[in-house]
C-alpha cells in the first residue's frame, strides 16, 4: 500500500511529485525514498469565506458625560454577517510540516438588539442631569427591540501552521492559525485562534489529477473590544446628550461547527477547494492554490 503526505492551504495537498529542485521540505528525500508522495514546497492560495456567526455581547459602556455614564443597556445576543478575501503563501519545512501567512481584507457587520436602556437619576448629583436621566427611563421601554450595528471591517493579517500525514488513500490534517483584523470605522481589533481537524479520502484519476473529500470540525475563538463615537453606534442619543464614547466587549457564541469539503487537484500546479461549515456558525470557503 502506498504512503501518502498531503496538505496544501487549508485543506493542502498536492498532486503525486516532489519537487527535487528545492531544499525544501527537510526530509523529504528520505521520505520519498519510504515510498511517500510528497507536494511541492511552495504555494500561493487565493481564498474567500462567507460566515454567518451568532455572537455574545459582554458589555456595553458609555462615556463622554454623567448621564452617559449612568446608563445601563443590555443588548445580549448580536449576529455577525460578513465575508473576506485573503492572499497565503505557504512553504512545507518539514515532509508533514507546513507554516503559512495570511494578508487580506475582512467586511462585515454585527447587529445586535437592545433588550433593555435604564438610568438612575439617583446615582447623579446635578438636579439638571438627574431630570434628563429621569427622562431617558422613562422612555426605555421605547427603545427595546432597536438594533444597533457595528462596521467590523478593516485589513487583516496573521500567521498559521498545518500538520498533515496519511497512510494509503486516507489522510488526516490538522490546521491552526492566529489572525488579527485592523477595524476601520470603529476603534479596536477582532482577534480569532481557529483549529479545524478534518480526515479524508482521495482519489488518484488519469493525467496527474486528483480529487479528495474531508469532514472535520472548526473551532473559532473570537474576542472583539471595541470603542469608538457614540454617534456610531446609537445615534438618538447622541443627538440628545451630545458627544460620547462607547466601549463594546463581545465574542463568538458557538465556537464549534461541522465542515465538509472537496478539493480537485487540475495537476500537480494548480488546485480548487470548497468547503462549507454547518451548525450555528455556517461558512462557505472558496480557494484556488498554484504550487511551486
Amino acid at each position: 500500500m502506498r504512503k501518502v503526505i498531503s496538505a496544501v492551504a487549508l485543506l493542502a495537498a498536492s498532486a503525486p511529485g516532489l519537487a527535487s529542485d528545492s531544499r525544501f521540505p527537510i526530509w523529504g528525500e528520505k521520505a520519498t525514498e519510504l515510498g511517500y508522495t510528497l507536494p511541492k514546497p511552495w504555494g500561493l492560495s487565493v481564498s474567500y469565506m462567507d460566515m454567518s456567526n451568532p455572537v455574545r455581547v459582554q458589555e456595553i459602556g458609555l462615556s463622554g458625560s454623567p448621564v452617559l455614564e449612568a446608563l445601563e443597556i443590555s443588548a445580549p445576543d448580536a449576529e455577525f454577517e460578513g465575508y473576506n478575501t485573503t492572499l497565503r503563501g505557504d512553504l512545507w519545512v518539514l515532509p508533514f510540516w507546513n507554516v503559512y501567512g495570511i494578508v487580506g481584507y475582512t467586511s462585515g457587520e454585527s447587529v445586535a438588539t437592545i433588550r433593555q436602556l435604564s438610568c438612575n437619576p439617583d446615582d447623579l448629583p446635578e438636579f439638571g442631569d438627574k431630570i434628563l436621566c429621569g427622562l431617558i427611563d422613562g422612555i426605555g421601554d421605547a427603545v427595546v427591540g432597536a438594533p444597533f450595528a457595528l462596521d467590523l471591517s478593516g485589513p487583516t493579517y496573521g500567521l498559521g501552521t498545518t500538520f498533515a500525514g496519511g497512510i494509503g488513500n486516507w489522510f488526516g490534517v490538522i490546521d491552526t492559525n492566529y489572525t488579527l483584523t485592523d477595524l476601520r470605522k470603529v476603534d479596536g481589533k477582532i482577534k480569532t485562534l481557529v483549529t479545524a481537524p478534518r480526515v479524508g479520502y482521495r482519489w488518484e484519476l488519469d493525467g496527474g489529477r486528483e480529487f479528495r473529500l474531508y469532514a472535520g470540525g472548526m473551532y473559532q475563538r473570537v474576542q472583539q473590544d471595541l470603542s469608538g463615537d457614540l454617534a456610531d453606534l446609537i445615534p438618538e442619543l447622541a443627538l440628545l446628550l451630545g458627544e460620547g464614547r462607547f466601549d463594546v466587549k463581545q465574542s463568538a457564541s458557538s465556537r464549534w461547527n461541522t465542515i465538509v469539503g472537496a478539493q480537485y487537484a487540475l495537476n500537480r500546479d494548480w488546485e480548487l477547494l470548497i468547503e462549507s461549515g454547518f451548525g450555528a456558525r455556517r461558512t462557505t470557503f472558496l480557494s484556488l492554490t498554484r504550487r511551486m
